[in-house]
């Protein structure tokens, strides 16, 4: 009886080994997953954003740009009490990773995409620094 007791013991414990030794592989396989989320296939970046940039010699430009499915956009710059300062620009637009560049003709703008963001950068492809720097966020609408 003793026996038997002490080789059922040792049957449990060795299941209780290898059933440990499974549930540890399965996390290492989560972690060897790449993350391969990027604003093209994460977020929903098409639409409609909207936000004032600063401006020199007025209040400042209401900036409305759309991003269309067809890799296309309208970019709406309205100059604030002024007349007849209303500017329309379309053309197409690429996008790499979270840097979304608009051309129309030879002229280039770029934008960081965000969460339900878009922010202006410089020519550089830098974000733009300063006391200023938070008025260059489109929001999406």
């Amino acid at each position: 009886m003793k026996k038997l007791f002490i080789l059922a013991s040792a049957c449990l414990l060795i299941s209780a080994c290898n059933s440990n030794k499974k549930s540890s592989a399965k996390p290492e396989a989560a972690t060897e997953v790449a993350d391969m989320h990027n604003a093209e296939n994460s977020l929903d970046y098409e639409g409609t954003y909207t936000g004032t940039f600063p401006a020199a010699d007025c209040p400042g430009i209401n900036i409305t740009l759309t991003l269309k499915r067809d890799k296309t956009f309208e970019l709406t710059s309205d100059y604030i009490d002024r007349k007849d300062a209303t500017f329309k620009d379309t053309g197409n637009y690429t996008i790499d990773g979270n840097l979304i560049t608009l051309f129309n003709g030879d002229e280039k703008k770029y934008y960081k995409v965000g969460e339900n963001t878009l922010t202006a950068l410089d020519y550089d492809k830098k974000e733009i620094t300063g006391d200023l720097a938070n008025f260059y966020i489109l929001h999406k609408q």
